[in-house]
C-alpha cells in the first residue's frame, strides 16, 4: 500500500511539474479527472479484449488517482459561473 501512495504522489509532483495550470473552472476540473478514469477503462478492457497489460491498467489508476488529488487540491478555489441562457 504504500508503494501505491509513494507512486500516486510522485505522479501528482511529475504531473504540476509538467502541466502547472489547472482549471479554476469545477466543471473542466471535473472533465479532467473523468478523462483519466475512461482511460483507465480503455486500459482494462484492452487488458480483457486485446492483451493489454495490468501495468498499463495501474498507470491509468495511478493518474486517475493524481487528478482526484489535484481537484481536490483546488476545490476550494474552483468555481462556476453559470450562462445566462440555455
Amino acid at each position: 500500500m504504500v508503494t501505491i501512495i509513494e507512486d500516486i504522489l510522485d505522479e501528482v509532483k511529475r504531473a504540476e511539474t509538467k502541466h502547472p495550470e489547472w482549471p479554476s473552472d469545477i466543471i473542466h476540473a471535473s472533465a479532467i479527472v473523468g478523462e483519466e478514469s475512461g482511460e483507465l477503462t480503455r486500459a482494462c478492457l484492452q487488458f480483457i479484449y486485446e492483451g493489454g497489460s495490468k501495468l498499463e491498467a495501474r498507470k491509468e489508476a495511478i493518474q486517475v488517482a493524481c487528478t482526484a488529488i489535484r481537484f481536490l487540491k483546488a476545490l476550494d478555489e474552483l468555481h462556476y459561473i453559470p450562462s445566462k441562457s440555455f
